[in-house]
């Protein structure tokens, strides 16, 4: 396998445990640590540098945007954090202007580069970075619902008593309130959903409901959530440095509604091959136009 480098900007919480979960998948033999907070960025990269001896990444250090810029996968976690009963979009004013910043500092960015987006609010900073980067629209897109997706097998998964794994269910459309479930499409070992034992709307309602708020429980809890959503960025990075081609919910740029959206996606080496024409239903349709006016409107408002 090739030499591959991957930088994460942003050494808070979410990017200091998206470089940990990097090294131990053994998926990366450089690691590049970028923050404009340079002290804090250096004990991080101390602190992870303790590990080295326990992976195969051969490199990890502290770097600038133009060395970030020429990496082959660039992960975005920068930006303010999600506060206790924090709408998601609330964050948009800050976080736009820092986005829109690193895009900048950044230029020119490596022409073959993937760029990641984990920054909240991620359909809406990812079309940001989309349209900013100069890059093709396959090589930029969000962390979307991929976290809210296996949030959501895992519930499904504690209250029928089947592994996750035997489980194919998607939560949609814009990564916070408005995302959606496309139960019509999800199966428990090859059994429609809705035709499961025991299975009724009232549970299924429950379900993507407990799915929603686990957000704000965790930030309730202990103040915010990282340990997930560096998981899913880890996977990802997987996914594309091995050429998986696996489905999985990441926000891109939807032709049809001119916003980044989450719906499945085959994701290998070049980014986004295709997305999957996933069978949503009349209600689902509806929910995903809903959830692109939304973002739309929000968008509108801040160009």
């Amino acid at each position: 396998m090739r030499h591959v480098k991957i930088a994460v900007i942003g050494a808070g919480a979410v990017g200091t445990t998206t470089a940990y979960a990097i090294m131990w998948k053994n998926i990366a033999a450089e690691v590049i640590l970028v923050d404009l907070d340079q002290k804090r960025c250096l004990g991080e990269i101390l602190d992870l540098s303790d590990a080295i001896p326990f992976s195969c990444t051969s490199c990890l250090s502290q770097g600038t945007f133009q060395q970030a810029s020429q990496a082959d996968i660039i992960i975005i976690a920068a930006g303010a954090r999600q506060k206790a009963g924090q709408p998601r979009e609330e964050l948009l004013t800050t976080n736009w202007k820092v986005i829109s910043s690193i895009i900048q500092s950044m230029q020119p960015i490596n022409k073959n580069a993937i760029i990641v987006m984990v920054t909240n609010p991620v359909d809406i900073l990812a079309y940001c970075a989309q349209q900013s980067s100069g890059l093709p629209k396959n090589q930029v897109f969000g962390s979307g619902t991929l976290l809210d997706t296996q949030r959501l097998r895992g519930i499904i998964s504690k209250h029928v008593g089947v592994a996750q794994q035997s489980i194919e269910a998607f939560v949609l459309g814009s990564h916070g309130q408005i995302q959606f479930a496309a139960w019509s499409c999800a199966s428990i070992a090859s059994i429609p959903i809705a035709q499961y034992p025991n299975m009724t709307q009232h549970i299924l309602d429950n379900m993507i409901k407990e799915t929603t708020d686990r957000v704000f429980e965790i930030i309730e809890c202990k103040g915010s959530t990282f340990f997930g959503i560096a998981a899913c960025v880890a996977d990802i990075c997987e996914c594309i440095i091995f050429n998986q081609k696996r489905a999985l919910p990441v926000s891109s740029y939807i032709q049809e509604f001119g916003v980044s959206l989450s719906l499945p996606v085959i994701l290998g080496e070049q980014g986004i091959e295709k997305i999957v024409p996933i069978p949503l239903n009349t209600h689902e349709q509806e929910q995903l136009q809903k959830a692109a006016d939304h973002l739309k409107q929000i968008i509108k408002k801040h160009t």
